[in-house]
């Protein structure tokens, strides 16, 4: 797919019909609207010399104006490169070093002479939203665009997007991704859960990830709508689901908990909700539960994929059997997945191993880091660093991070497996178990635990109950009650100890 020639053709199609919501702005825009403003802004970067395979960056959050840069940059065969609007320093700079950046959007409220003194000085600069002493306005550039001639030679195979993701351990790295490749989450969506012109999504992940290029593709494929927002309050929810009539959206478990709260508090908001997608990391079984009963009128499904697999390996689907409610679903069209353990053997059926995948959804390796994509892409296959099972009947079922399993006492612990009985508690919130030196024991299990409001965390309770429900191996000997949890920008977290403890024992 070329986006700008599918929008185009949803701009004839229905040139009044709205596609993009800008909730937090509280406007919208319709097919046409949008192709005039995505047009404007390409005959702009034409005019500064903007083409084929050069890297256009950004640094916006969930706005309209990422949609019209995404859809320009591929109208004119660039490359569109989302930055995390976290990016600070040198993380900024190697971003746009990287990928030699042609020309950089930044929403004008983040600017600062201190962000500023990291881009390279040959980058053109835009100010989004606000404007900033030497940088142009988005505004007033759109204003000169003029005519421009969209490229006719692109191709599937060639890069549409540049995606920088830290994964929840690693440095940061820069994932290409072909229009092809772009082109299987809105193929998936359709093909499985049917979502179509009547359907509304809304935005509950960072747009300057992966998440942003396939719900655009999404919306240019069904022709229905989508609503932009960065507040993911419990309010700021219910409000968007009120207002709008949402019908899907997709996010990750510390999300889907807050989805869970405000469908509880104004069920009625989520009456129109058909789907909801979690992704990105293990779903808790006690969050499906809530889901389930917080939002009756939605499929609650679970998924499974990386930036560098474009995103989906598997998926769940329609009619899928509560008891394998927690398995990530099975591996979709053109997906080969082996898992590996850890003598390098094929694992049998309901046997742990490495989640390794080739097929045209999986990436060809890091741009500018040969030595990484040579580690992690071998003989073909490229080796996740997530560890899963299959059972019987071909449904995977994700156990988390193969460097977060800890040996303790020479037997492997999941912290996944862990964390799914401690959020039985009715005293826990949230918790993160990971492994701890230590000089006596080499390792042991601790767990970090933010409690319920009103409650308190009893160390002593808590390992009581899981010992009637987990090996003694695997209950934590150390429990700390902290005030938060460490999670990415895109909601997956990062097994380490919090800051700060309320309680420890």
């Amino acid at each position: 797919m070329v986006p700008y020639q599918l929008l185009t053709e949803r701009a004839g199609e229905r040139p009044e019909d709205v596609a993009f919501i800008d909730a937090d702005r509280g406007k919208s825009a319709t097919f046409r609207e949008v192709m005039e403003r995505s047009a404007a802004l390409a005959a702009a970067l034409g005019r500064l010399g903007v083409g084929k395979g050069d890297a256009v960056a950004c640094l916006l959050p969930n706005a309209m104006e990422l949609v019209e840069l995404y859809l320009a940059t591929g109208a004119l065969g660039a490359v569109f490169q989302p930055i995390d609007t976290r990016f600070r320093g040198n993380e900024l700079k190697n971003c746009l070093e990287n990928t030699h950046v042609k020309a950089l959007f930044a929403w004008a409220p983040f600017l600062s002479q201190e962000l500023e003194a990291f881009v390279p000085p040959d980058v053109e600069r835009f100010a989004v939203g606000g404007s900033f002493p030497n940088w142009r306005e988005y505004e007033s550039t759109l204003q000169g665009g003029k005519s421009f001639t969209p490229i006719s030679e692109s191709l599937e195979s060639d890069d549409a997007v540049y995606l920088y993701t830290s994964g929840s351990t690693a440095k940061i790295k820069c994932v290409p991704m072909t229009r092809r490749q772009l082109d299987f989450f809105p193929r998936d969506l359709i093909s499985i859960w049917n979502i179509n012109s009547a359907d509304r999504g809304l935005s509950l992940l960072p747009m300057s990830h992966i998440s942003g290029p396939i719900v655009i593709n999404l919306v240019l494929a069904t022709g229905g709508s989508y609503v932009l927002t960065n507040r993911f309050s419990p309010d700021n929810i219910i409000k968007c689901a009120r207002r709008y009539r949402v019908t899907w959206t997709h996010s990750v478990p510390s999300i889907g908990r807050i989805i869970a709260a405000s469908a509880r508090e104004a069920p009625e908001a989520f009456e129109s909700f058909r789907l909801i997608a979690m992704m990105g990391t293990v779903v808790p079984p006690i969050l499906f539960e809530s889901l389930c009963s917080a939002v009756p009128s939605a499929s609650i499904v679970q998924g499974y994929g990386l930036t560098e697999t474009s995103p989906l390996l598997t998926l769940q689907t329609p009619g899928w059997p509560w008891e394998k409610i927690v398995s990530i679903g099975k591996a979709l069209e053109g997906v080969e997945i082996r898992l590996i353990d850890q003598e390098g053997r094929v694992a049998g059926p309901n046997e742990p191993g490495e989640i390794c995948v080739r097929g045209p959804r999986v990436f060809r390796g890091y741009v500018g880091n040969p030595e990484l994509s040579a580690r992690v892409i071998r003989n073909g296959w490229f080796h996740t660093g997530d560890v899963a099972f299959r059972d019987e009947e071909g449904c995977y079922y994700h156990l988390g991070r193969l460097d977060d399993m800890v040996i303790i006492g020479g037997l492997n612990v999941y912290p996944t497996e862990v964390e799914n009985e401690l959020l039985r508690h009715p005293d826990v919130a949230e918790c993160l178990v990971y492994g701890k030196n230590d000089p006596s024991r080499g390792k042991i299990l601790a767990a970090d635990i933010t409690p319920r409001p009103g409650k308190t965390i009893d160390p002593a309770r808590l390992r009581q109950f899981l010992s009637q429900r987990l090996a003694s191996y695997k209950i934590p000997r150390r429990i700390r009650q902290v005030s938060s949890l460490n999670y990415s920008p895109v909601g997956k977290p990062i097994r380490k100890p919090a800051p700060s403890p309320s309680l420890s024992q």
